[in-house]
């Protein structure tokens, strides 16, 4: 017999292996929440999560968030799908240029919104839109094998995105690391070289 909880299996979304993935390309986006974090080597970060507010694919993100916060626990609550998170580091030779993109796009996208009337209130850019890139990159599961997914990697107007101004990206590909016992020049038959 096998032994679970009734109520949860009630309430679990049933998965059939199939997940359903964003395909690559343009869309028109929402700032739903900003945050100033640290970067993994400690710098001054941006990170700011969109979902596609127009089309076929509106309110994308949310629902993947929605159906995990079902079986989410206090100890692992649900996360927003980092897929639809865009990264700023605020630190370095190039940061300002990027980011000032990001706030062109934003202002170009929004009548009457100026990132410098605003007094750099980052959260003053919630709720506002923004067209997003989003490409396909690769990487590495779990057994192995290789899956694919797609994530934002770059922000444009929303005009950008309408009218098919833009391009998006090839795919990234993971680097496989080579196997150092691959071609090793011996036979099953020699002894092992160590």
């Amino acid at each position: 017999m096998v032994d679970f909880n009734e109520e949860d299996y009630k309430k679990a979304q049933a998965f059939d292996g199939e997940v359903v993935r964003l395909p690559a390309g343009g869309y028109i986006c929402k700032i739903l929440n900003v945050k100033n974090e640290k970067s993994k080597t400690g710098k001054k970060m941006l990170s700011i999560a969109l979902d596609i507010c127009e089309g076929d694919y509106s309110k994308f993100f949310m629902n993947q968030f929605e159906n995990r916060k079902k079986t989410s626990t206090p100890d692992k609550p649900a996360k927003y799908p980092n897929n639809a998170v865009i990264r700023y580091v605020l630190e370095g030779s190039y940061w300002l240029e990027r980011f000032k993109g990001l706030m062109t796009s934003i202002e170009k996208s929004n009548d009457n919104f100026n990132w410098l009337e605003c007094n750099h209130d980052e959260k003053k850019i919630i709720g506002l839109h923004v067209g997003a890139i989003f490409g396909e990159e690769e990487y590495e599961k779990m057994d192995g094998s290789i899956g694919v997914s797609t994530k934002v990697v770059q922000i444009r107007s929303t005009e950008a995105i309408r009218e098919g101004n833009y391009k998006v990206p090839e795919i990234k590909k993971i680097e496989k690391q080579e196997d150092p016992f691959d071609n090793v020049g011996y036979s099953s038959t020699d002894e092992l070289p160590f």
